[in-house]
């Protein structure tokens, strides 16, 4: 397992995109994230800090493919997170 570990640090730390690691990891969580369906492609871009536009480029030249969620999977993300946030307040 340390393998795969250290293989994925590898390709992180070689990521040509963003100069500091966390910046680099943190744009490969969301990138997940995204591919799972698990966050819209507008959050997508707001947590990687890039235009939607640049975001849109960059993920169509890596040759990713994904789904864009629905206005139904954005609305059920956003009340999700809304009964989250009324639970951590309790």
């Amino acid at each position: 397992m340390s393998g795969v570990v250290s293989g994925i640090k590898e390709v992180i730390t070689d990521f040509p995109l963003f100069m500091r690691y966390d910046e680099k990891e943190r744009f490969f969580l969301v990138l997940g994230l995204l591919i799972a369906g698990q966050i819209s492609f507008a959050r997508a871009a707001e947590l990687t800090g890039l235009s939607r536009d640049n975001l849109s480029f960059l993920v169509d030249t890596l040759g990713i493919e994904y789904d864009f969620l629905s206005e139904g999977d954005i609305k059920e993300e956003r009340d999700s997170v809304e009964r989250l946030v009324q639970e951590l307040k309790k």
